[in-house]
């Protein structure tokens, strides 16, 4: 790829430390603010859950403390923030949010949503309405309320794995309030998207919402790339506002797109030292074929909730989730290292997966808010279930073997006759490839099982001090069967284990805390079962849970009437047995000790007329084997800045700044990709109270960098620049 800037930043622990001491110093600059009262062991203000930039509280039952008394960073992307920055997708609005990266399937992991917290892989760790979601996705936005981030190892509050953090998906369901809403954007690259959301009372306490969602479009500055989806999602609720509620969801979503693997990189030896880098050609081109390569995924769901408030500060909530999920694909790999680009040349390798994933997920809390003595107690007891089973049949697809191992090998006119290697420089995704592909005859299945029970409470012992604890058990058993290197095998691993945290919090004022905190997790084998890196084989069933632990200290203060929250934090996290799963080596490597130092930064909510999401994260991490080699997918800063400004009420103008520094994809560091600095921009304009206009441009100066990085085979470039028009009629 063209080389691009690197983004700047300096780092230092005592610029940290300063900014946590402001923090802690800043309610002196504080107005007064409303104040919060108790509802169902969380406190809350009047003010609507997704208050423009920034809220109050996490919508788990699990969640004891507001987040300003949570010992913590967590992020919430809201719905405005989703709609300024037309984040029609997961990982469109994750890039919102500071220290997270996004990894790129291959090597038996599926091409779907992989995010990085923190330089942890968080493929598995994502949840809908509290309970984890099941199966390989590409997720959309246009039925999510909001979506939280929280960072730092989370075993006791998420169970299995979350060790870098968690990121729970925030539902549109039915409740009370009539009101819709349209929305309609045409913009460049081809886009139209419709999107419709309907909520009506029914009477006797019932209500129904209805939200829809139809997007075709080509991809920016990717030849021939498409993404094509539609969705519904349709909910029933009773009780709404009552002291009983039940709500039933249903969820469907489909995706028709071509699958993009990006980029070669250069070949091995091409470059001094090992390295290797994005090949230098045109950000622009693709090495698939359209005769051959396809993407489909679909996913059904239904989720029930019901709530109840017993009485006396004691609430009782279960979330019960069935899910069915298949992600079908064949995609380019181009030159799958096999080192014809040296020679300018790229072989159109493929990957494969024809997956199927459905599970039962289930979760029970108690929660209770009581005094003992002078000391108030927000308590969350609860049980969580799920039950995941996967399928996955690989297609073979007849390619042709032109590895390039010496004078004779390697891409040649055959090749390139047949279509199965194509130039470097100029690749044609309209050659007519001929091949065949066949299905896989045996499948792989695995499947996983997990219990676990938790405590959480929080302890309020005076104005100043509060204490903050969890504890859960775990008991995870995850099996597979498939064959290996043309040997069938079975295999079944089984792990029991406690995960905690914990945290002590001071509070100089009522918008103000300082705290210190301590949390680990666990993630045993087979935990991504059903996202395409079940991590179990003949040859691994003997690995232990990958432990991690962190240490965090930081400050959290509200200004403008408790409208802006600044959050700053130094930690440190300790990693053990991770499993860095080369495609090229014939078992994966196991990365003993790793460590990883930093600080983050951050603000959310509005400052007078200028809402904001800021964040800068700074990431110093070191495989801990002597050669202070950096972790992969760990770039050292991280900044993602979102801010609008309502210049007055019907006008309101702003954009974004996203850019990360240089990252590895190994743990060798050979592989790599420069930083990169994007800029977004938006304005809206509000008609009358019934329909607005806004418009959005992004990445405004078409800046070509490296999106997704994967060893040893390729690099995505991100989408060029979009230019977006939305027209909204509500009522």
């Amino acid at each position: 790829m063209r080389k691009t800037s690197k983004a700047r930043g300096a780092a230092g622990s005592f610029v940290a430390l300063s900014c946590v001491g402001f923090i802690a110093s800043a309610p002196a600059m504080a107005q007064d603010r409303q104040e919060p009262t108790r509802l169902e062991g969380v406190t809350v203000t009047d003010e609507a859950a997704t208050e423009e930039y920034k809220v109050q509280e996490l919508s788990s039952p699990k969640a004891t403390a507001p987040i300003l008394d949570t010992p913590r960073i967590v992020n919430v992307i809201t719905d405005k923030v989703l709609q300024d920055t037309a984040s029609f997708t997961l990982t469109d609005a994750l890039r919102t949010v500071a220290g997270i990266t996004l990894g790129a399937g291959e090597g038996g992991v599926a091409s779907a949503d992989i995010p990085f917290i923190r330089g942890v892989d968080a493929t598995g760790d994502v949840f809908v309405d509290g309970v984890r979601d099941v199966g390989s996705q590409t997720r959309e936005s246009f039925a999510l309320e909001s979506i939280e981030v929280s960072k730092g190892p989370s075993s006791a509050f998420g169970g299995r794995g979350a060790a870098g953090g968690a990121i729970n998906l925030v539902t549109k369901v039915a409740r009370q309030g009539n009101f819709g809403s349209v929305q309609v954007t045409g913009g460049t690259s081809d886009l139209i998207r419709v999107v419709g959301d309907v909520n009506q009372e029914l009477g006797s306490g019932f209500a129904v919402r209805v939200v829809g969602m139809y997007h075709d479009s080509k991809v920016a500055g990717r030849d021939e790339v498409h993404d094509d989806r539609w969705g519904v999602a349709p909910s029933i609720s009773y009780g709404a506002g009552g002291p009983i509620t039940v709500s039933l969801d249903y969820y469907h979503y489909e995706t028709d797109a071509m699958p993009d693997y990006g980029l070669p990189l250069t070949s091995r030896g091409q470059l001094p030292g090992g390295v290797r880098e994005p090949a230098d050609v045109d950000a622009d081109n693709f090495y698939g074929l359209l005769s051959r390569d396809f993407q489909k995924t679909k996913i059904d769901a239904g989720t029930l909730q019901v709530k109840a408030a017993l009485g006396s500060g004691i609430t009782l909530s279960n979330t019960t989730r069935y899910s069915d999920s298949s992600n079908n694909y064949i995609v380019t790999n181009p030159d799958d290292s096999a080192g014809n680009v040296a020679n300018g040349y790229v072989w159109r390798n493929t990957k494969s997966r024809n997956s199927q994933s459905d599970g039962w997920v289930s979760n029970t809390n108690l929660g209770a808010v009581f005094d003992t003595g002078a000391a108030t107690h927000s308590l969350a007891a609860g049980f969580e279930f799920n039950d995941i089973d996967s399928t996955n049949r690989n297609y073979t697809v007849a390619t042709g073997n032109y590895r390039f191992t010496g004078p004779g090998t390697g891409c040649n006119d055959v090749a390139l006759g047949s279509y199965n290697c194509t130039t470097l420089a100029n690749p044609n995704p309209h050659d007519p490839w001929a091949g065949s592909v066949t299905p896989s005859a045996t499948p792989s299945s695995a499947s996983g099982r997990e219990y676990s029970l938790y405590l959480f409470d929080t302890i309020n012992i005076s104005d100043l001090f509060v204490l903050n604890g969890g504890v859960r058990w775990t008991d995870y058993e995850a099996t597979a069967t498939g064959v290996s290197g043309g040997t069938p095998y079975e295999v079944s691993n089984r792990s029991k284990f406690w995960s905690y945290q914990g945290g002590a919090i001071v509070k100089p004022t009522e918008t103000s805390s300082v705290y210190i905190s301590y949390a680990n997790s666990k993630t045993p084998p087979g935990t991504t079962i059903g996202e395409g890196a079940e991590n179990l084989s003949g040859t691994n069933d003997f690995y232990e849970p990958s432990p991690m632990e962190n240490w965090e200290a930081g400050a959290k203060t509200e200004l403008f009437q408790g409208n802006l929250l600044l959050t700053g934090a130094i930690f440190q996290i300790d990693r053990g047995n991770i499993i860095d799963r080369d495609p090229m080596a014939t078992n994966p490597e196991i990365i003993q000790s790793a460590r990883i130092k930093g600080f983050e930064l951050g603000a959310s909510g509005r400052a007078g007329p200028v809402s904001m999401l800021v964040g800068y994260t700074y990431l110093d991490s070191e495989v801990r084997d002597g050669t202070g080699n950096a972790l992969p997918q760990t770039s050292k800063h991280n900044v993602a800045a979102t801010v609008d400004w309502q210049v007055t009420p019907q006008f309101g103008i702003g954009g974004g700044a996203y850019g990360a520094s240089k990252r590895y994809a190994d743990s060798a560091n050979l592989v790599s990709a420069p930083g990169y600095v994007r800029f977004d921009a938006h304005a809206s304009y509000d008609i009358n109270e019934n329909f607005a206009v806004r418009v959005n441009v992004n990445n405004v100066t078409d800046k070509r960098y490296i999106a997704k990085l994967r060893n040893p085979h390729f690099a995505t470039p991100a989408a060029g620049r979009q230019a977006l028009v939305t027209l909204t009629a509500r009522y």
